[in-house]
């Protein structure tokens, strides 16, 4: 598996061949806790009601070797997916300033091209009918929070979520088909963002995820799924990817809308002329 490639992007690729044998594995292991296949092949068969041959070549199909080759990688995406910056200091030191920017500049680049192959999305966005939800996590808040400025903005008839874990929860309940739910989940996903989305797309409404390339497990409930790339090789990880992915998005749904755009934004400064600092006004409001 090359490094860029995640086992579930991997699934995602090969999953017109799949048999249905296969895919209750790839169901399986969608639903199941990531150390389950740390077994034996023979273990992980009987857990899924399938053959072990099914399992081998299951292995083989997404490109690994065997089992084996397919159970290293599985546990190397498991690190990854539970890394913490304690374990980013340890790895090692961290890159130069200009290793950092010149890394940086090409994470952006990947993920402006990844959700501007996302076809449908932009279209979903547009549809001021559909009311549109948005939720972050513990550092992916102020992800939904800019991209739900942009989008009252742009087009209105959204709300932020992701203050009250309870208040989102009961929220799912009223959800319907109309309705568009944007979660941004990254590793150490958070099992609440999870829940939303399962939840959200029971009720009907369609779900876009935000993750990163190792991608969380609410990517089973999604309709779209954007990735970016967060490996930034210092202590932390990097959302400056997925925030450029939002405001691509932004900037493409003001093009789409041409002059629908301008006249919205025109009526909303209009709105706000009230609460605009007394420097920026007209000369004849201050007198």
């Amino acid at each position: 598996m090359t490094a860029s490639r995640s086992i579930k992007k991997l699934i995602q690729d090969a999953n017109p061949t799949f048999t249905p044998s296969e895919r209750k594995l790839v169901r399986f292991l969608n639903s199941a806790t990531p150390v389950i296949a740390l077994g034996s092949v023979h273990q992980l068969a009987e857990r899924v009601s399938v053959s072990a041959p099914t399992v081998m070549r299951f292995a083989v199909k997404l490109g690994f070797s065997g089992y084996a080759d397919f159970q290293q990688a599985w546990v190397n995406e498991l690190e990854s997916m539970l890394t913490s910056p304690l374990t980013l200091i340890d790895h090692g030191a961290p890159p130069s300033e200009n290793l950092f920017g010149r890394e940086l500049g090409k994470m952006v680049e990947q993920a402006i091209d990844e959700v501007a192959g996302e076809g449908g999305l932009l279209d979903v966005l547009l549809d001021s009918k559909r009311r549109i939800y948005l939720r972050g996590g513990r550092f992916s808040q102020p992800l939904a929070e800019y991209f739900y400025a942009h989008l009252r903005e742009i087009r209105g008839n959204a709300e932020i979520l992701g203050r009250s874990a309870s208040h989102d929860i009961d929220l799912t309940l009223d959800l319907s088909k109309k309705d568009v739910v944007i979660v941004f989940d990254y590793r150490r996903y958070q099992a609440d963002t999870v829940h939303i989305a399962k939840r959200a797309s029971e009720q009907g409404a369609t779900v876009v995820l935000f993750t990163d390339r190792w991608q969380s497990t609410a990517a089973e409930f999604s309709r779209y799924v954007v990735v970016s790339d967060i490996a930034s090789g210092s202590a932390y990880d990097s959302l400056v990817p997925a925030m450029a992915q939002v405001e691509f998005l932004a900037m493409e749904m003001v093009n789409r809308l041409g002059d629908s755009a301008t006249d919205r934004l025109r009526r909303l400064e209009a709105v706000r002329v009230g609460q605009t600092p007394a420097i920026d006004r007209d000369k004849s409001d201050l007198n």
